[in-house]
């Protein structure tokens, strides 16, 4: 596994690298395997082609949307619902296909491949952060064998710039009888 590790952070250093000379204001970073030519690349958008695409989308729905409620289809009103962030529609981002690399011959794709893939993406984030113009704006995505869009996610604090990070325990914490989760908004 430790080869795919290496293959998969040279692909996301030479996105980074083709990037940062032809530079575009990053919002969402997202590492791409398509299924289909067994290959990896890097898919950037910026806000502004988000915003479009979520624009275009909602726009289209919402007439679907309309037409159910109006008719009394609670179950296709729901498949009709607005998108109120940014797109993860991978082949409308702005960029795509950045620094696309057939996979080495013998890689099997199964879950610990979509987990290198995270982690690709996790070691270079301080990279991808410095090309966007509001980092803590900036989401991370990496396909996972259902979707193309798998895992998304955040900056993570403490991540070490080239470093594969530990992003966790490797063990469940005991049950504290505590929930964690976000805060809530009031």
């Amino acid at each position: 596994m430790s080869d795919v590790n290496g293959f998969l952070e040279g692909v996301v250093k030479a996105a980074v690298m083709e990037l940062r000379a032809n530079p575009v204001p990053i919002h969402t970073f997202a590492f791409y395997h398509d299924h289909e030519s067994n290959a990896v690349s890097v898919c950037a958008d910026t806000k502004a082609s988000s915003l479009k695409v979520v624009h275009q989308s909602n726009q289209w729905s919402m007439k679907h949307f309309a037409q159910h409620v109006q008719s009394g289809s609670w179950e296709d009103a729901c498949l009709f619902q607005a998108n109120v962030g940014r797109s993860l529609s991978l082949g409308d981002f702005a960029l795509v296909n950045v620094a696309r690399t057939i996979l080495p011959v013998g890689t099997t794709a199964e879950q610990s491949f979509y987990l290198a893939m995270a982690r690709a993406v996790i070691a270079h984030q301080q990279d991808v952060l410095s090309l966007a113009p509001d980092p803590e704006d900036v989401v991370f995505c990496c396909s996972s064998a259902d979707s193309e869009v798998g895992l998304v996610w955040s900056a993570l604090p403490n991540a070490e710039p080239g470093a594969s990070p530990n992003v966790g325990p490797t063990k469940p914490f005991p049950n504290s009888g505590v929930a964690e989760g976000p805060p809530s908004v009031s």
